[in-house]
């Protein structure tokens, strides 16, 4: 955050009223300034301590440097009395200088904290993960489902997998693992994700093929004090051979600077490649050949050496001419949102700042083309005035780039969701078409996700799917209009694959399927209100891979259990 010649020369002054209070064995200080300087010096010196500590340090860090220097302020205020009253006598002086050397050290330490989050210090992540071959006591290969542990003995998430005799949209259950955690996948593993490694499973037989322990605590996610885990989405991903794994140990001033991406080899485990450095990750399932970074600025990474294959200058474009908004967290996400947007997909990547955006293929980097978007029109008079607008989502395939536009009261986290509008542009940047919203009384008629931009909608066969209608990319109309409205929040599970679109629906959420022919709902093989007991809280969490459908069941009680179902046959 500051250049090394102004960190050099804090440090330097900072020492300088250290050694002011170095006390002679006549008392007198080592250099002789009028006692008050020195003193009031070292209280802004305290006080500039504390607030580095908490702007720049984990909160445990942050507290512990607290405590100490509060604890150093107060022994240090004999000795300001004494800089200005007399001979403290030896073991004041004695006293005097443990307190000086003490304090120098906290400086020098203040001085280096700026590697700790550096790039050079996400090096060291590289190193830190371990590949076992093979099962191990936190990933059991898969059984059978009437193999039960004696604590599932009545799990009705098992006993509704055995009952599912498939339909459409799910086959019926091959495996299952007393595991729970995110998933992701390819067209012969299935990866589930702890809070602090993960197992890669055979698709078809649930064996283990190998399991990682990332030797960071909560890498992937975080466990509570009453055995409930949380697993952060979009830490690890399956890109055609290669599995991705994004290592993040904790948080530094701009968000998370102490970064590592990770490629292994997701047949055998093998270590491909490490990159450290870089705070966000941008992947798309169909672009498996790339993924695009964030270091300040964004770069696209060839997935199979981790090479830089461009970084992205968005100064020929009208993103520079938007001023970006401070870095801040969106609520219930470890990312701080980054000064541009970013979308991978179809061949491209998008990036948007405020109402503009810069279209890059995602092969070389090249700008392929740039737009400011205008405002959307007020839907009604209690809406007539808005302070700003901006680019929300993107939805990219080969044929068009779709970017939603919503009005918002002067800062990306205000979105008025009833004025979003639609706008498409072609592989050159003529625009294709635009849709308005409908009307008040249809409130979120068009938008297509929540306030994150990062690819949660995807287009299958020239249709994209918004949280209750299909809409085609290449003209704009619509397909259908579901009767329920599907929940698309990007950690939970949208896919679109063989002709449907697997979401979630409802305030819980709970997971559902929908045919993208008429946006008819398809029996999901497990209902959320039969899997309640009322004995513990639980979360059902539902993936939906290329090799089938993952539903992974937890509760509050710690248990945890897992079931894979395989692909359904295929549509007449």
């Amino acid at each position: 955050m500051f250049s090394p010649v102004a960190a050099g020369a804090a440090a330097a002054g900072a020492l300088a009223l250290i050694t002011c209070q170095i006390p002679r064995r006549d008392g007198t200080p080592l250099v002789r300034v009028p006692g008050l300087l020195p003193v009031l010096g070292e209280i802004v010196l305290f006080g500039a301590g504390v607030w580095a500590g908490w702007a720049g340090w984990p909160v445990p860090a942050a507290l512990g440097a607290t405590v100490l220097i509060a604890a150093a302020a107060t022994a240090r205020v004999p000795t300001w009395i004494r800089l200005t009253d007399g001979d403290p006598g030896r073991p004041g002086r004695t006293a005097a200088r443990a307190l000086a050397a003490a304090t120098a050290t906290m400086v020098a330490a203040a001085v280096l904290s700026p590697w700790y989050w550096s790039p050079a210090a996400g090096a060291a992540l590289c190193a830190r993960p371990t590949v076992q071959q093979g099962a191990d006591a936190t990933w059991p290969d898969a059984r059978a489902l009437d193999q039960r542990d004696a604590d599932a003995e009545n799990s009705p998430l098992l006993d509704a997998a055995r009952a599912f005799e498939g339909n459409a949209a799910f086959g019926t259950a091959a495996w299952s693992v007393p595991v729970g955690g995110a998933a992701t996948g390819n067209s012969t593993s299935v990866v589930l994700t702890g809070v602090d490694g993960l197992g890669v499973y055979d698709a078809a037989e649930g064996r283990v093929k190998w399991t990682l322990d990332s030797r960071t605590t909560g890498a992937f996610g975080w466990g509570g004090d009453d055995n409930t885990e949380m697993n952060h989405g979009g830490r690890v991903h399956a890109l055609a051979d290669t599995l991705i794994v994004h290592l993040s140990p904790g948080e530094g001033p701009t968000g998370r600077a102490r970064d590592a991406l990770l490629g292994f080899d997701i047949e055998t485990g093998e270590r491909l490649w490490c990159v450290p450095g870089f705070t966000h990750l941008r992947v798309d399932p169909h672009t498996p050949d790339r993924v695009a970074v964030f270091d300040g600025s964004w770069s696209l990474l060839d997935t199979v050496h981790g090479r830089t294959v461009a970084a992205l200058d968005i100064g020929p474009t009208p993103l520079a001419e938007v001023t970006p908004e401070e870095p801040v967290r969106p609520m219930l996400s470890p990312d701080h949102r980054t000064s541009e947007q970013a979308m991978l997909g179809g061949g491209r990547l998008v990036l948007t700042r405020g109402p503009a955006i810069a279209v890059y293929d995602s092969a070389d980097g090249s700008l392929l083309f740039d737009a400011t978007l205008p405002a959307p029109r007020p839907v009604s008079s209690e809406y007539a005035i808005e302070e700003g607008h901006a680019v929300y989502n993107v939805v990219a395939d080969a044929t068009a780039v779709v970017v939603e536009v919503a009005a918002n009261e002067g800062d990306f986290g205000s979105r008025n969701v009833r004025g979003t509008e639609l706008f498409a542009f072609g592989p050159d940047g003529e625009e294709l078409w635009h849709r308005q919203a409908p009307g008040p009384d249809q409130e979120r008629a068009l938008a297509l996700a929540n306030y994150d931009l990062s690819g949660p909608v995807r287009a299958d066969d020239g249709i994209f799917v918004t949280g209750d209608r299909a809409i085609r990319v290449s003209d704009g109309t619509d397909v259908w209009e579901a009767g329920t409205q599907v929940r698309m929040d990007r950690d939970r599970g949208h896919y679109l694959r063989h002709g449907f679109f697997y979401g979630h629906t409802g305030e819980d959420p709970a997971p559902a399927a929908v045919d993208t022919r008429d946006g008819s709902p398809v029996p999901v093989p497990v209902d959320a209100d039969r899997l309640d007991q009322g004995s513990a809280a639980f979360f059902l969490s539902h993936t939906a891979l290329p090799t089938g459908n993952v539903f992974a069941r937890s509760t509050s009680a710690g248990s945890s259990e897992t079931v894979m179902f395989g692909l359904p046959a295929p549509l007449e």
